[in-house]
């Protein structure tokens, strides 16, 4: 009896070991599949949110970048624009300074010879004058008589206005080359006889004075017969 008990105490510690072994294989079991669970979920949770932030950096450099170019692209848009105005405004003040300088030239050669209406240029005789106030004097061996509308007995007159006076005034547009309408007339008078007059006149956009010396021809009208020009206008 006492050896059959001590069997059973044997099969009995048996089963107890073999339950505990079981027991324990479950334990560690569940320990490793709650250990991978953290491990391996935490990782993915960390892996994900690296990517995120990875993410939004490359956004927001690319960002930062897009920026960048954009002020870079204004910025040198800007500079353009700044250099493209300057050119401009050289530009236009060379060719003001041009136009001024050719107008200038254009002045020196009107105040070196008179411009006929008509004539040959060429035929103008220009002589240095010694008289205090006349630089030059100009005479054309083709100048003629204007014409006139007045008849009968020839009577010279110096109220503007009149048929005279008016013929008076063409024979020294005709002679000077300035037009009327760009003509002043400072002084009309008579030079020593009734039918011989003296205008001193300007162009208004050079201001070079002109003296004009006029000889009445009987049905012809007035003639010109020599031009001074002037160092300055006495008749102002």
């Amino acid at each position: 009896m006492a050896k059959y008990q001590s069997r059973l105490d044997k099969r009995s510690k048996k089963n107890t070991n073999k339950m505990l072994n079981i027991m324990i294989a479950v334990v560690l079991l569940l320990i490793v599949v709650v250990g991978g669970t953290i491990v391996f979920g935490g990782g993915g949770e960390k892996v994900t949110t690296d990517e995120a932030k990875n993410t939004e950096t490359k956004d927001a450099n690319s960002s930062d970048k897009g920026t960048k170019e954009k002020d870079n692209s204004v910025s040198m848009d800007e500079k353009d624009d700044s250099k493209d105005k300057a050119d401009n405004e050289q530009n236009e003040e060379e060719k003001k300074k041009e136009d001024e300088q050719k107008q200038d030239e254009s002045s020196d050669d009107n105040q070196d010879r008179v411009s006929l209406d008509g004539e040959d240029d060429s035929k103008l005789e220009v002589k240095e004058s010694t008289e205090p106030n006349v630089k030059k004097t100009m005479v054309h061996p083709d100048w003629k008589p204007i014409g006139t509308e007045q008849t009968g007995e020839h009577v010279s007159s110096y109220d503007e206005g009149t048929a005279d006076w008016q013929e008076k005034i063409k024979a020294t547009s005709y002679a000077t080359g300035i037009p009327e309408a760009n003509m002043t007339v400072w002084w009309m008078e008579g030079n020593g006889g009734p039918q011989k007059s003296m205008a001193t006149v300007t162009a208004k956009d050079t201001q070079t004075p002109y003296r004009v010396y006029l000889q009445w021809v009987d049905g012809k009208g007035w003639q010109p017969t020599k031009v001074q020009e002037l160092k300055e206008n006495d008749k102002d």
